[in-house]
């Protein structure tokens, strides 16, 4: 072999090298951080992405802030009136958020609808295109988009109801103690209920096929559909993760392990992809294309662009 031909053999192989020793670093996603953006207050609730997908959407204190998604410059913002402690977005409706007992709707920068709720709003979702409240008192409350006029209420089965995640025309509960309960909307008739080890820590919608969450029990992050709530897939990671997020093809899974920083898991189950630069409770989303991810940790919200 000439000296000229080993030269490129081995400068064809430094790619591939690098990923593999360079474990600690960025390995396959994403390629770069586009942009970071600090805020007056810390980040206590996840990000989420506009409806069309142009910017991402951060809480801070009482104020919306509309973070552009290619160079993270804060674009406008909305306030509230009160401290946000829930948002979220539908998929053809504007944004919806909890404020000092109310519910309200924004479109652009603007609140287009406001209503009063009869007690603390511990949850937000989105069934359908629908807002969904769960109630301090255990109550869950249906509203209708177009005017936030109430659409029907529901009261679940005693237990203490961690976390929730909508669908189009259903809606899952998830338990401190582990149970799992399916439910349709508008009737809220029962769909399936599963028992899983440990005590639920989050649930997360991956488009509109799966279910990923997790419990204190595991250091994997669950699969299922939200229909039969039966567990199809487990990705595994260094700990137990307190957040995750995936894409609607299961290409990548974020984690948030407090230890270890975000993992980032690939479809066929290696990590690839850390990085410990975020804080310990930092939440993460991922936009259904898996082309951007928002991090938010302490009073900062970081663009990951692949």
């Amino acid at each position: 072999m000439s000296a000229k031909y080993a030269f490129y053999l081995i400068l064809s192989l430094l790619p591939l090298a690098s990923c593999i020793v360079g474990a600690e670093e960025a390995v396959t996603f994403p390629t770069y951080k586009a942009g970071e953006a600090s805020f007056p207050a810390f980040v206590k609730i996840s990000p989420v992405f506009s409806t069309d997908g142009n910017y991402g959407l951060i809480a801070s204190g009482d104020t919306l802030y509309h973070m552009e998604l290619r160079h993270g410059r804060i674009h406008g913002k909305t306030s509230a009136g009160g401290e946000i402690t829930s948002l979220v977005t539908g998929s053809d409706t504007g944004i919806f958020l909890t404020s000092s007992n109310k519910l309200i709707s924004i479109e652009g920068f603007s609140i287009t609808n406001s209503t009063e709720l009869s007690g603390t709003a511990e949850a937000l979702t989105i069934c359908g295109n629908n807002p969904v409240v769960l109630l301090d008192d255990g109550s869950i409350s249906l509203y209708s988009a177009a005017d936030l006029s109430p659409l029907g209420t529901f009261t679940p089965e005693v237990g203490d109801i961690t976390c929730m995640q909508g669908f189009r025309e259903l809606l899952v509960l998830g338990y401190s103690d582990g149970k799992m309960l399916s439910v349709s909307v508008p009737s809220f008739s029962r769909i399936a209920i599963e028992d899983v080890n440990g005590n639920l820590l989050f649930m997360n919608r991956a488009g509109n096929e799966y279910l990923v969450f997790s419990t204190d029990a595991w250091n994997e992050v669950a699969v299922s559909s939200p229909e039969d709530l039966v567990i199809q897939s487990m990705y595994t990671f260094p700990e137990t993760p307190i957040s995750a997020a995936a894409d609607s093809a299961l290409s990548c899974i974020y984690a948030v392990c407090p230890s270890h920083g975000i993992q980032v898991c690939l479809a066929n189950g290696e990590i690839g992809w850390r990085s410990t630069e975020f804080g310990s409770h930092s939440t993460v989303i991922l936009s259904e294309d898996c082309e951007v991810a928002l991090v938010a940790w302490e009073d900062k919200v970081s663009l990951l662009i692949k």
